[in-house]
């Protein structure tokens, strides 16, 4: 199998209008490649989103309406986008709750399809890692000891995130297949956490999932029980918190070597 450090990871981000995932548009896309943890290309434009920028959007990354109105349009930018994800390692920071599904909205709008590629959003990571203080980008770059310049812009958090994930590996599967593994189990428990913190509350259930990640559930479906719950798979040998069953096991090895 795989080791999906030694593999090219292609870092995206972008930023948008607004945080509605079939409303917004995207303004600003960037993409950073890692081959076995070294920076290898930087690629990102501005893009004109046929709309008004929101005040917070304008305050968050620094980008007015002047500088992206006139810019080319998505259409003209997004096979550079397209060819440099398909088949690859894909890292963003929120990738599957947010950047994927809008960028598949906006493919629609154009006819097109997402790629076939490996999403591997590191958020997933964060939050099954580091159990306590807030989870954004800024916050789990810091807390890993990561520089990081130009917040909010596309192609720097990109780059952030890519080197956020090299930062967590230590503490993560080796392999490309155990990671989607443990990325599909941590996402599904943190589903199931908000749906349950929302239905206390009487909100609306989220809006639908990325394509790639409902595939990668009905792939893991095994590691889900019959009430729905996830199930101990491998991924849940994995992380600085030991698990009940890997206690026994490091246990019962530790008794065994002091009996030789």
């Amino acid at each position: 199998m795989a080791v999906w450090r030694e593999m090219a990871l292609v870092g995206l981000d972008t930023e948008t209008t607004g945080l509605s995932i079939q409303e917004d548009r995207i303004f600003e896309i960037g993409l950073t490649t890692y081959e076995k943890g070294e920076l290898t290309e930087t690629w990102g434009e501005l893009v004109d989103p046929g709309r008004e920028l929101s005040p917070i959007t304008v305050e968050k990354t620094g980008v007015t309406q002047a500088e992206v109105t006139g810019k080319p349009l998505l259409a003209t930018v997004v096979g550079e986008v397209l060819k440099r994800i398909e088949g690859q390692v894909v890292v963003g920071y929120n990738l599957l709750g947010f950047d994927l599904p809008l960028l598949e909205v906006e493919l629609g709008r154009l006819n097109l399809k997402m790629p076939e590629c490996f999403p591997v959003d590191a958020l997933v990571f964060t939050k099954g890692l580091v159990k306590k203080g807030r989870h954004r980008l800024v916050d789990m770059v810091k807390h890993y000891g990561i520089t990081m310049e130009n917040a909010h812009r596309a192609t720097a958090d990109a780059d952030a995130t890519v080197r956020l994930l090299l930062a967590m590996a230590p503490d993560l599967p080796e392999e490309l297949d155990d990671l989607l593994v443990l990325q599909a189990q941590w996402s599904e428990e943190d589903r199931q956490k908000k749906a349950t913190w929302r239905k206390m509350r009487g909100q609306q259930p989220e809006a639908g999932q990325s394509t790639l990640l409902r595939q990668e559930f009905a792939s893991t479906a095994h590691l889900v029980s019959d009430d729905g719950k996830p199930t101990l798979g491998p991924g849940y040998l994995y992380g600085r918190e030991t698990d009940p069953i890997r206690a026994f096991i490091e246990a019962y090895l530790a008794l065994t070597s002091k009996g030789r």
